[in-house]
């Protein structure tokens, strides 16, 4: 938990999965996912996180710094760019928030887990999405940069939300998709 006793949470899944299983076939597919769990658990060990639970190719991590879990994030997508084909050319999608939840055992429960999954709902294949909480609580995170914020109407929730892309390093012998 953080300082103020708050939980960030994470939700990533990888784009087109659906699609992807059936181009890959199954024994394809499960063999891309195991490297997909390995990579996520990686980061999320390395940045002090812990993964609260995953089904199929998404995850729903925890973690007690704003900032150690964008930049789990970060390293995650870079992984991902470094080397395309590795990954079979996967695109995975993030949504981060922080605010109080309700744990039962090893799961979290409440409104602000599901914020962060509506946030994940909002990003794009390659991208991270923050809200302004999340924002606010990495405003002096060294290394860290985020894009001009989209505001979006959020399943299920009332009112309007501004959503916060986290910058990714541009990398070299990487395509960089424009957005119209």
């Amino acid at each position: 938990m953080t300082a103020d006793g708050d939980i960030v949470v994470m939700f990533s899944d990888i784009e087109g999965s659906t699609a992807r299983n059936e181009e890959l076939g199954d024994r394809g597919w499960v063999k891309l996912l195991e490297k997909h769990n390995k990579l996520i658990r990686k980061h999320v060990d390395d940045h002090g996180g812990h993964v609260v639970k995953s089904q199929g190719d998404g995850y729903m991590l925890a973690f007690s710094d704003p900032a150690e879990a964008v930049r789990c994030g970060v390293e995650v997508q870079e992984a991902l760019l470094e080397n395309p084909d590795r990954w079979d050319r996967i695109r995975v999608r993030m949504g981060i928030h922080v605010g109080s939840s309700v744990r039962r055992g090893d799961d979290l429960f409440g409104l602000n887990v599901a914020m962060a999954a509506r946030v994940a709902n909002q990003a794009e294949g390659g991208e991270i999405l923050v809200s302004e909480p999340v924002r606010n609580a990495i405003a002096r995170a060294d290394g860290l940069t985020l894009g001009t914020p989209r505001d979006v109407e959020l399943k299920g929730m009332s009112g309007s939300f501004q959503l916060y892309p986290v910058a990714l390093p541009v990398l070299p012998n990487t395509e960089v998709k424009q957005l119209d």
